[in-house]
């Protein structure tokens, strides 16, 4: 799944404790793969699996095939994202050589960079290795020079739709928001659909994926590139906001919407309910399995649309990543599974994974390529856009973006809304509680 609800809510991180700061690693310590046996501890969250369960055994396994001399112990992570963060945060404040490496949010780059909570890693990997993963990716992993994190795998939205009656109406997939609009509200007219397209429009996390990509589409970005001046005010701003505002006023989509989160929109699509959907690969399962959907077999999957006149194919990157604990004692044999994941892992993850890998190599094999599963076909196409994650206030810049698209949605005009928005990401960035 893309998002845990309420994640970007998260109060900000505390500096790491004088330990940290009095005695900081060496990365050069991380280049060391030990020679004699060692294990390591791997905060773990789930990868899952292609036959439905957990990818961790066959990642280990394929891990210890290369370096036999270490272990991994997995330490299993809370299942919410929240309690995940606050949870480390407060063992690497305190300095705790344990675990060697974390699994986190793909968000966390900056705020745990800033506070000395991860390894700077970016010189463990050759620039050309680098390249191998997405732009937006890399990123989203960086903060003042720094990369903070190793991929493990991505996520990124589609347009589900029922297939069944865009063929009865002789219409084809919409490429524009003006054409998914118009194909909505005549299949609605018909009386073949109660909604035309349903996202997530709560006050959460995942309201800033949707923003994100929507205000992609139309030009615009809520931060500057290196995350130090708010820039979401403008037209883009407006004709992303506007959009979100006319698919309820427009009756397009339900005004429930405010109120969505992703298994919310999951349960309206697959009780047939609606015509378009905005979701994560994981909906997949959902959606076309019949134990599980009323439309299953009457579905399809696409590339989300762009505005009239720009570009389509856009989508808000998530996923999630392995940091090094600066703390560990065994830094060498942590990185040497880190990287191993975030390398060799990736076709491991591309045969047998659910989730998407994320390097080239991967997202073009066999298994990718070739897949049933049409998200997993469509993913090297995607032009992927990295949340405005690069600094370390990012919770309280999430807080701004969601809760002002979401007032769009209740009668708040457009413009009003816009302006407040630019004006609590100033706030947020100057350090003000918001």
């Amino acid at each position: 799944m893309g998002i845990a609800a309420g994640t970007a809510a998260a109060a900000p991180l505390v500096p790491a404790c004088s330990r940290a700061s009095a005695t900081p690693p060496d990365p050069a310590e991380a280049q060391q793969v030990p020679r004699g046996k060692t294990t390591i501890d791997w905060w773990y969250s789930s990868v899952a699996a292609k036959d439905g369960g957990d990818l961790a055994p066959r990642l280990i396994s394929a891990f210890r095939k290369r370096y036999p001399q270490i272990s991994v112990n997995i330490i299993k992570a809370p299942a919410s994202t929240d309690t995940q963060r606050s949870a480390l945060s407060t063992q690497l404040a305190a300095g705790s050589a344990s675990p060697d490496v974390y699994q986190g949010d793909i968000t966390w780059a900056a705020q745990f960079g800033a506070a000395s909570f991860a390894l700077p890693v970016e010189s463990l990997l050759d620039e050309e290795e680098w390249q191998r993963y997405p732009k937006a990716l890399l990123t989203s992993l960086g903060y003042q020079g720094h990369r903070y994190a190793f991929p493990l795998y991505q996520d990124q939205p589609y347009l589900y739709y029922r297939r069944d009656l865009l063929h009865k109406h002789g219409l084809r997939v919409p490429r524009t928001w003006e054409e998914l609009m118009r194909t909505a509200q005549r299949v609605q007219r018909a009386g073949d659909i109660k909604h035309g397209f349903v996202w997530q429009g709560n006050v959460y996390e995942g309201m800033t994926c949707n923003v994100t990509e929507i205000l992609a589409d139309a030009g615009g970005q809520a931060l500057s590139p290196d995350g130090s001046r708010a820039t979401f005010a403008g037209p883009a701003a407006e004709r992303a906001l506007g959009l979100m505002r006319d698919l309820v006023t427009s009756r397009v989509s339900p005004s429930a919407v405010s109120t969505f989160i992703e298994q919310n929109t999951i349960d309206d699509f697959s009780a047939g309910r609606s015509l378009f959907l905005r979701n994560w690969p994981y909906a997949w399962g959902v959606v076309a399995n019949p134990d599980s959907s009323s439309v299953a077999g009457k579905v399809g999957a696409a590339l989300r649309p762009g505005f009239e006149g720009r570009e389509g194919g856009l989508g808000c990157l998530g996923g999630w990543c392995n940091y090094l604990n600066p703390h560990s004692r065994k830094l060498g044999a942590a990185a040497a599974f880190a990287k191993f994941i975030a390398q060799e892992g990736q076709m491991v993850l591309a045969e047998h994974g659910a989730q998407l890998p994320t390097t080239r190599e991967a997202l073009n094999s066999r298994w990718i390529r070739g897949s049933k599963n049409p998200v997993y076909a469509l993913a090297p196409e995607m032009k992927l856009v990295a949340r405005p994650t690069r600094n370390p206030s990012y919770p309280q810049v999430s807080k701004a973006i969601y809760t002002h698209a979401n007032r769009v949605l209740t009668g708040v005009p457009v413009a009003r809304a816009v302006a407040d928005a630019q004006d609590q990401l100033t706030a947020a960035l100057a350090g003000e509680s918001l």
